[in-house]
């Protein structure tokens, strides 16, 4: 028996410096992002222990760094490089959803954010 499940990171704000526009390298600012990873959670769900499943923490600091380590000027581009850091750092994971979304775009108009959601797949 499978135990195929989701593990997912909400709402998580991370400060960086991309975007299109020189002010955004320079200014920098807010992003938001949603994380869902596709696992098979069987062996964890049965033995109740970290070692076998995706340590979500362990997530956040991957993301953390890749997101900041490198400046991207569309979303999408981000999205991607932040897909691929988790596929090849975790092989449990079979697929990735990655929502970014920028809450302060330099675009006129009223807004909540504006962002891209895409998905990847090993």
């Amino acid at each position: 028996m499978s135990a195929t499940g989701q593990i997912f990171i909400e709402a998580l704000d991370l400060y960086a410096y991309h975007g299109h526009f020189a002010e955004e390298g320079r200014l920098g600012q807010r992003f938001s992002m949603d994380l869902v990873l596709d696992c098979d959670l069987r062996a964890s769900s049965l033995s109740d222990d970290i070692a076998d499943t995706v340590d979500y923490g362990e997530v956040v600091g991957l993301v953390t760094r890749t997101f900041s380590g490198k400046r991207f000027k569309l979303l999408e581009a981000a999205a991607r490089a932040l897909a691929e850091a988790i596929l090849a750092g975790y092989p449990a994971v079979t697929k990735v959803a990655v929502t970014l979304r920028k809450p302060a775009p330099p675009i006129p108009g009223r807004m909540d954010s504006v962002g891209v959601k895409l998905d990847f797949t090993r």
